[in-house]
Parts: structure tokens; sequence; C-alpha cells
């Protein structure tokens, strides 16, 4: 992923290198040059801030699923100085997706806070005793303010609770 985050710099670097000198050798008006600038400067920033979504990399914006299998998870706590105020990581394949393509992972990032932390180490253990696990994401009052922010109480927002999957019911032969 560094070499192709490089590679992407190296890109930026060239398209405004000709950028330049588009606008320093054409006898172009100056409200021509100024508009070609403004679109390259426009289109840098728009594919920058898309490429961590691209990329897989735990985003904050994006909504957890209502119903999700958790695949993976993360905690990173805060530390003693205050320099980092922890996070809890989960990667989670969304279960409400129609078709039968099977879903992809995808990562989501949350603040660090003490009662999401309890419920992520027990998810933990039984994923690790190989117990697969559901989350659901349960909106109303009392919950945080915004879909991803677990650590601040507000007037409507979301909480996430955990279950096991369930045994796959078969027909009786």
């Amino acid at each position: 992923m560094n070499t192709a985050l490089w590679m992407l710099v190296g890109a930026y670097a060239l398209l405004v290198l000709l950028l330049v000198k588009v606008l320093v050798l054409t006898p172009w008006p100056w409200w021509v040059k100024l508009g070609a600038t403004a679109l390259v400067g426009a289109t840098l920033w728009l594919s920058w801030t898309s490429l961590p979504q691209l990329a897989g990399w735990p985003t904050v914006p994006a909504v957890l699923p209502a119903r999700f299998n958790v695949v993976g998870l993360h905690v990173q706590e805060p530390d003693k100085s205050g320099a980092s105020k922890g996070a809890i990581y989960f990667w989670v394949t969304d279960m409400n997706l129609g078709g039968t393509a099977r879903p992809v992972p995808r990562a989501f990032v949350f603040p660090f806070s003490a009662e999401l932390q309890l419920k992520t180490v027990d998810v933990g253990n039984k994923l690790h005793k190989n117990l697969p696990q559901i989350g659901e994401r349960i909106e109303g009052p009392g919950h945080a303010a915004h879909p991803n922010d677990l650590s601040h109480a507000g007037s409507r927002g979301v909480s996430i609770e955990f279950f096991d999957l369930p045994d796959p019911l078969f027909p009786e032969k």
C-alpha cells in the first residue's frame, strides 16, 4: 500500500508540473488559466479524500450497517500521556445485502470507550473460539449523537449489541 501511495503522489506531482507548464507557456486568457487551476485542484482534492474508502481504511463518516457479521476487531487503548485517545476498529460484512454475491468486509473505527471495549473483548474471545458473532446497530434516544460515535451520550444515535450467530436450521429428512 505504501508504494501505491507514493505512485499516487508522483502522479499528482506530474499533473501539477504539466499544469504549471501550460500556465506559463500558453497565451490563453487569465480566466482560462484560473479555471484550469481550479479544475485540477478540485480533482486532486476529490481523489485524495476518496482514497481512504477505496483503500479499505477505517472511515468514520461511513455508517455501520444495521446488521453485520463481525470478521475482525482491534482495540487500541488510550495511552497515559494523552497523545492517543484510543480507538476501536471493526471489520464487518453487511448481513442485509441481498443477492448471491458474498459481501466484502468493510473497516470502521470508533472512539475508545470503556463500555464498547468490554463488549469488544467479549466478542474477540468468542471469535477466537470460532463462535461467529453478529452485531446490530440500535438507534434511539439516549445513544450517541453521531452514527459511529459511541463515546458521547446524545439525544439520538446508536448503540451496538453483539450476539452469537445462531445455528442454521436445516429441514428434517
